[in-house]
């Protein structure tokens, strides 16, 4: 269990991480206010992720899909919350400065929306690289003299 920063009481475990909202902050049981991962937690786990992200998606065979933005945006979200709950006993909170933050329909609202934004870049890229392809075998087959 980590403290809250406001009352210094060992209130979050790793279910407040695991659901917290879409920006990360999760509310004190005890004290009711908002902390989020300090900025060096953050930046470890951003530094784990561009680590690990590009030899997932290599190693899985999405680089060069056309479902590399759905698929990495998963990957970053899934990976992110993962990494927050195993690193629980090193991580820290600090308490979010504005009392605003993104309540549980507005992280799924904003999720559902970066999905769909994902989906149409995923399906343009998808039909470039059929067009490419397409363009490549027509080429190659024209090029092939007849034979007489």
């Amino acid at each position: 269990m980590i403290p809250c920063p406001s009352c210094r009481r060992h209130t979050f475990t790793a279910r407040n991480m695991l659901y917290a909202s879409l920006d990360g902050a999760a509310k004190c049981r005890a004290c009711g206010k908002l902390a989020r991962l300090d900025l060096i937690s953050r930046w470890m786990l951003a530094c784990m992720l561009a680590i690990l992200l590009p030899m997932v998606l290599l190693y899985g065979n999405v680089f060069y899909s056309g479902h590399l933005f759905v698929v990495s945006l998963v990957v970053i979200l899934c990976a992110w919350r993962l990494l927050s709950v195993i690193g629980m006993p090193i991580l820290s909170l600090e308490l979010v400065p504005r009392a605003t933050c993104l309540d549980r329909r507005q992280s799924i609202m904003t999720f559902a929306v970066i999905v769909i934004a994902a989906a149409i870049m995923d399906g343009f890229m998808a039909y470039r690289i059929d067009a490419d392809e397409a363009g490549a075998s027509t080429q190659s087959v024209s090029a092939v003299p007849r034979p007489q």
